[in-house]
């Protein structure tokens, strides 16, 4: 079973995919976590990440494709962050998609989300200042190792232009996949989510449209 968990940054995305991933056995392929393992190798990304740009197609596409080829998994994957427009939506077609899941949030909620965040960089684990803050202030739990604060998200108006490019790609990737999936198809295939709820009753109502 192959996922696609698309969304907003601050949507909540890193935590459900936790859980699917668990649930039925599938290998996270996250982008995000994936260009933070080579972050400070290449300067040209970090520069590009810093200012809230995104890099180029061709670039991203052979990362994922690279990341696929060296993880195989039987069960399938999860992919958070990747496609983010057609054009990788369209190279991701080489892989069965069986289910697409769309996060949302109001931008007010996602900005605030996005100034409190702090990242273990190492594992990915994301921390809130004021409503999931580490044990011990600017310490990761697990580690002891220092935390983060992206230089994305320290800025309001990177974090706009960031919410922006996601709304403008996100209608073109839900007609993609309407042509995808099928009119008669796509509401059984493609689920749009609030996540300005528990994390349990989005968990939920995540693994009860999976449970096919």
């Amino acid at each position: 079973m192959n996922i696609i968990l698309l969304g907003p940054p601050g949507s909540g995305k890193g935590t459900q995919s936790k859980f699917i991933i668990k649930e039925f056995n599938l290998k996270l392929v996250s982008f995000g976590n994936i260009l933070r393992n080579i972050y400070f190798k290449d300067n040209l990304i970090s520069k590009l990440v810093n200012k809230g740009n995104l890099i180029s197609d061709k670039l991203a596409n052979k990362i994922i494709k690279n990341y696929i080829l060296n993880n195989f998994n039987i069960n399938g994957y999860l992919f958070d962050g990747f496609p983010r427009n057609i054009f990788q939506a369209k190279f991701l077609n080489f892989i069965n998609i069986d289910f697409v899941i769309e996060l949302y949030i109001s931008s007010s909620i996602i900005i605030d989300r996005l100034l409190n965040r702090r990242i273990h960089l190492k594992s990915g684990r994301v921390y809130n200042i004021k409503y999931n803050p580490p044990i011990v202030e600017g310490l990761d739990d697990f580690t002891g190792e220092k935390l983060i604060h992206r230089k994305d998200d320290l800025n309001k108006n990177i974090i706009k232009k960031r919410i922006l490019i996601y709304k403008q790609s996100i209608i073109d990737l839900k007609n993609f996949y309407k042509g995808y999936f099928g009119i008669s198809k796509f509401n059984k295939r493609y689920i749009l989510i609030n996540t300005n709820k528990s994390i349990n009753k989005i968990k939920n109502t995540i693994i009860n449209f999976l449970d096919i």
